[in-house]
C-alpha cells in the first residue's frame, strides 16, 4: 500500500540525521576527521563515507522505481523470505544500537584520509536520498521487493529497504559523535 505518512516520517528522520552532521561536524579539521580514537576504529570521515557507499548501492533501485521503470525479478517476487529477512534487518539496524555488527565489506569506508569534502557528499547523497524516498509517496512500498546489494539471495520491501537505509544514518552519526567524545580528541 502506499503510505505517505511513514514516507514523512522517514523524510523527517533523514532530515533530523542532515541536521545533527550538520551541527556536529561543520566546523572540524581534517585532521579532526581522520583522527581515529583507536586503529581498529572508524573515523568521523570513515562513519560518514560508510554512510554515502552504503546507502548509494540502493540508489540505482530506488531510482528505477520513483521513474516507474522497476520490474522485479523472479526472485524479488517469490522469494519467501523476503518478509522475514526485512524485517530482521529492520530490527537489527535499530537508530540504538543493540548489537554490534561488522559492516560487510561492500560497505566499508575508504581506509585512507578523507577530505572535508566528505561533509558535503555526505550532504548531496543525503538530500538524493530523500528525495527518492519523496517520490514513493504513491507507491505501494509493500508490495515492491528489491535485492539487498550484500547478496543476490537477501530480498526485501520497498518499505523495509527504507526504514533500514533511515534507521542506518543514525548509528553512524551516534558512533561519529563518540569519536568527537573520545578521550584524545585533537582540539
Amino acid at each position: 500500500m502506499n503510505d505517505p505518512f511513514y514516507i514523512q516520517l522517514m523524510l523527517e528522520k533523514g532530515r533530523q540525521a542532515n541536521e545533527k552532521v550538520k551541527t556536529e561536524f561543520s566546523n572540524i579539521t581534517v585532521h579532526q576527521l581522520n583522527w581515529k580514537p583507536a586503529p581498529e576504529r572508524w573515523s568521523i570521515g570513515q562513519c560518514l563515507d560508510h554512510l554515502i557507499v552504503s546507502d548509494s548501492l540502493y540508489f540505482p533501485s530506488m531510482k528505477k522505481i520513483a521513474e516507474g521503470n522497476y520490474r522485479m525479478n523472479f526472485w524479488e517476487r517469490w522469494n519467501p523470505l523476503s518478509n522475514f529477512l526485512g524485517k530482521m534487518l529492520v530490527e537489527q539496524l535499530q537508530e540504538r544500537v543493540k548489537k554490534k555488527v561488522k559492516a560487510p565489506r561492500i560497505f566499508n569506508p575508504s581506509s585512507s584520509e578523507i577530505d572535508l569534502g566528505v561533509l558535503d557528499r555526505f550532504q548531496k547523497h543525503l538530500d538524493t536520498l530523500l528525495e527518492y524516498i519523496e517520490s514513493h509517496k504513491k507507491t505501494d512500498i509493500d508490495k515492491i521487493n528489491i535485492t539487498s546489494p550484500v547478496s543476490r539471495f537477501i530480498t526485501y520491501s520497498l518499505r523495509d529497504a527504507i526504514t533500514i537505509l533511515i534507521n542506518h544514518e543514525h548509528p553512524h552519526i551516534h558512533q561519529a559523535e563518540h569519536v568527537k567524545e573520545a578521550a584524545g580528541f585533537p582540539g
